[in-house]
């Protein structure tokens, strides 16, 4: 069976870029995500929107393994800057992961994704919750020396390393450290997406973050862009 790079994202507009481009031969669903195996700038991949959060993260993991022989991870998408000097649409390559909870850390293999000077090298946080303000932001940059969080990126290197299988993270910056967010959780459905129904009740009913909303929607357009790119290069 053909060995195929798997790239993971939590979300569709993370993945949005490669499944425009690629050529896709199958599809995978379960409840909280899908799964698109093809081919992408000559390469066999499967690419996988696994939902946002670690448990969402695991079961997308266990999920095309079962179904496809892999030969590595890559796990991209967003992230929240905590260095202040990273800005939007910069990317980071996590040299170590680290879970805010237990402080378990793993470390990750960056030379997978090569060592291109425009890319900032750090810790990654993995949390499991949105972290929204400046205050919040440096805190957990003081407290854990870490470059940037995400919601994913420790459950997928948990379960990459009980299978023995290569691992690496690169992640799009969408909100710097000085950028306050709106907590979009309450928006989030069961299947791990923002709801475009709640998030329309939400500005109905709090005017007050349409440019907060609409700003990080560009900035998320930024990131992908950054991302596809980035790993166009790198594959």
């Amino acid at each position: 069976m053909e060995k195929r790079i798997a790239i993971i994202g939590a979300i569709k507009d993370e993945i949005a870029g490669i499944k425009k481009e690629m050529r896709i031969t199958n599809t995978l669903r379960w409840p909280t995500g899908n799964a698109f195996a093809g081919t992408w700038r000559d390469a066999p991949i499967v690419l996988v929107r696994s939902g946002m959060g670690c448990d969402r993260a695991r079961r997308a993991l266990a999920e095309i393994a079962g179904k496809y022989t892999l030969k590595r991870i890559i796990s991209i998408g967003y992230a929240g800057a905590l260095d202040p000097s990273l800005k939007v649409g910069d990317l980071v390559v996590a040299d170590q992961v680290v879970y805010y909870e237990t402080l378990k850390s793993y470390s990750l293999d960056g030379e997978l994704l090569g060592t291109m000077p425009e890319v900032a090298r750090g810790t990654l946080l993995t949390v499991d919750q949105v972290v929204a303000t400046p205050p919040e932001k440096k805190a957990l940059r003081e407290k854990y020396s870490a470059v940037a969080v995400d919601m994913e990126t420790f459950a997928l290197a948990e379960e990459t390393q009980a299978r023995n299988l290569p691992f690496a993270s690169v992640r799009a910056i969408t909100d710097t450290a000085d950028q306050e967010l709106i907590d979009c959780s309450h928006l989030v459905e069961a299947y791990g997406e923002v709801s475009k129904l709640k998030a329309g009740w939400h500005i109905l009913t709090h005017p007050g973050d349409l440019k907060s909303m609409i700003d990080l929607g560009k900035h998320a357009k930024t990131a992908t862009a950054s991302l596809t790119e980035f790993l166009g290069r790198t594959l």
